[in-house]
């Protein structure tokens, strides 16, 4: 059978021996969260706030020496984990924020001016370029296995820091 991008995600994930991953859920991220609490190998903890999603992955990194990971939804939710990615990015704390975003159709051209057009919209690969890694939205499914493994060298190599991967909804399953 062959695996969604979430599940294949998620097996990733936990193939670098991170059991823990903190997340609030959310639309945009609806296949994610099912293929993240369907591993039997990583627990989820759900937190009130992204903001406290990114710093609990920051802490969990800073306490095991394995990348933080940290799941959030669309827009908002992402641009909230950004102060996270912040703290990482000047502590050299390897951290990977996973976020999603609208359906690839839907996505609005910020560069024509146009803010949104899917619900809870935004162009959050732009906004953590300056304090990320590495910050990607996956737009081919097939480029997946390519993206986790860019990611987590990154966020684990030399300097660490933090990386973000934006995977749009049609795309995670």
């Amino acid at each position: 059978m062959k695996k969604t991008v979430s599940e294949i995600t998620s097996d990733f994930i936990a193939s670098k021996g991170i059991d823990k991953v903190f997340l609030l859920t959310g639309g945009g991220i609806m296949y994610l969260t099912d293929a993240f609490a369907k591993n039997e190998k990583i627990d989820y903890i759900c937190n009130f706030h992204e903001q406290a999603c990114a710093i609990a992955a920051e802490g969990y990194a800073r306490v095991t020496g394995k990348p933080g990971v940290c799941l959030v939804t669309t827009g908002p939710g992402a641009s909230n984990a950004i102060s996270g990615a912040l703290s990482a990015w000047h502590d050299s704390i390897p951290l990977i924020i996973i976020c999603g975003q609208v359906r690839t159709n839907i996505i609005a051209d910020n560069y024509d001016k146009i803010r949104q057009i899917g619900p809870q919209e935004a162009n959050i690969i732009e906004l953590a370029k300056s304090m990320t890694k590495y910050a990607i939205s996956l737009r081919n499914k097939e480029d997946i296995y390519q993206i986790l493994d860019e990611a987590y060298e990154k966020a684990t190599s030399g300097r660490p820091g933090p990386v973000i991967i934006e995977i749009p909804l049609d795309i995670q399953s």
